[in-house]
């Protein structure tokens, strides 16, 4: 998988839809008009999910899952940006990847709030570094992290309500 960042008309539309404050109607409004495609419509549930354009230069999708404020806990969204699984050869196309993106994005949003690394006791001697902008309408980090080990590591861009204080690894409850 190619390591591409969202757009800044894509990074828009998930700051709009923090300043909604994750809300189901108007978050599927913004997706929509995007020209996004609804995958999952889980009201009941709590989450909508997206195939994501990420640039209208390419064809590029990847999936934007919304956990909606109807869900009755903290709101938030996340895209996985990059996996990857063949992290027994070595991981430098990971750090690569994450570096292109942090730098994209550093593109398009500035300086980011806080910068750092982070480790997991599993994986001693192996940081996991991010980027956070603490933003007026939303905070949005970047992370490399084992989302889901079983599909490998990831790079992914976690969307949070304005105010979030950047914490990794993101966990949400």
């Amino acid at each position: 998988m190619r390591a591409v960042a969202p757009s800044e008309a894509s990074i828009a539309v998930l700051r709009a839809i923090s300043r909604s404050g994750f809300s189901y109607a108007q978050s599927k409004s913004l997706c929509d008009a995007a020209g996004w495609r609804l995958v999952d419509d889980e009201l009941d549930l709590g989450y909508v999910r997206y195939d994501m354009i990420l640039t209208s230069e390419s064809n590029e999708q990847r999936p934007l899952s919304l956990l909606i404020t109807e869900s009755g806990t903290l709101p938030f969204a996340f895209v996985p940006l990059f996996w990857f699984d063949e992290y027994a050869d070595g991981r430098e196309p990971f750090d690569r990847a994450y570096d292109a993106l942090a730098g994209q994005i550093t593109g398009i949003l500035g300086t980011p709030t806080k910068l750092g690394a982070y480790g997991y006791p599993h994986r001693a001697g192996r940081p996991y570094f991010f980027a956070g902008w603490v933003l007026s309408d939303a905070t949005l980090t970047l992370v490399q992290d084992e989302f889901d080990i079983q599909f490998g590591m990831d790079v992914t861009l976690w969307v949070q309500p304005a105010g979030t204080r950047v914490e990794v690894p993101v966990q949400h409850t």
